[in-house]
């Protein structure tokens, strides 16, 4: 972790630094600044940049612009936080700790929901509060599924699934539904 975060500080610097010579590059090229802006230090490549013909003028220029773009997406990508995975720990003994990624208790919860009749396809999203695990679920059901009885079971095999195979608690398991057509013309109510 350490050397992880050390090696964005100077990845972070190294961008900082090329951006700023680029920038003052392009300012010299295009004799907004004199060649001297950085009180002679790079003074004699600065004056080379300013004294360029009409052709490597444009090119000095294009080039600094390509580094300054370059530079400007590594700094975006260095300074946005990176999207961690949330884990959830099932057990922890003087053994060693066991732990599962907030995506496979998704996946669990999906594939449980779609076991059951009538529901095609589920996507579900799952965040640990106090109480335990709050699941909101997604599902397209089949036109004409009875609702009423697919609700209470979707929501207990869910949740049954989720705490027999994970030992973890579920405090909370939402669904909203979506009816799918099925090509048919009519929906036969019973």
């Amino acid at each position: 972790m350490m050397v992880s975060a050390f090696n964005r500080i100077v990845v972070t610097l190294a961008a900082l630094l090329t951006l700023a010579a680029a920038v003052i590059t392009v300012g010299v090229a295009t004799q907004a600044w004199a060649p001297d802006v950085l009180l002679g230090w790079f003074q004699p490549q600065l004056q080379m940049a300013a004294e360029a013909s009409g052709g490597m003028r444009v090119a000095v220029v294009a080039l600094s612009a390509v580094v300054v773009v370059g530079m400007a997406a590594l700094l975006i990508a260095e300074l946005i936080p990176l999207k961690t995975t949330q884990v959830h720990t099932l057990s922890t003994s003087d053994r060693g700790t066991a732990t599962i990624e907030n995506e496979s208790l998704c996946i669990l919860a999906e594939r449980t929901g779609e076991s059951i009749h009538g529901v095609n396809d589920v996507q579900c999203f799952i965040r640990e509060v106090e109480a335990g695990l709050h699941v909101r679920c997604r599902a397209h059901v089949v036109l004409g599924t009875n609702l009423l009885e697919v609700n209470p079971e979707m929501r207990e095999k869910v949740r049954e699934s989720l705490q027999q195979l994970t030992g973890l608690a579920v405090s909370q398991v939402d669904i909203r539904f979506k009816y799918q057509s099925d090509r048919r013309s009519r929906v036969a109510v019973r």
